[in-house]
């Protein structure tokens, strides 16, 4: 994956936290970063590629905010 890509998603998701979005507004924003940088990418894979970002920097999303059939 493109590192423009996940270092785009990632501070959009930290910075939408920082100026009090929720928790899933941010983590839909940093997705759709990430469909912008890869649209061929299935929807499912961009929510579980962009959860798998966010558990690496420990920035964690409730499971609540992910669609069902994604994996926390």
């Amino acid at each position: 994956m493109s590192c423009q890509c996940k270092d785009a998603a990632l501070r959009a998701y930290r910075e939408l936290k920082g100026m009090g979005d929720s928790e899933g507004r941010a983590y839909d924003a940093a997705v759709r970063i990430f469909q912008h940088y890869h649209p061929e990418s299935e929807r499912i894979q961009a929510y579980e590629t962009v959860g798998d970002w966010l558990d690496e920097h420990e920035l964690v999303v409730s499971a609540d905010c992910r669609p069902s059939g994604t994996p926390l």
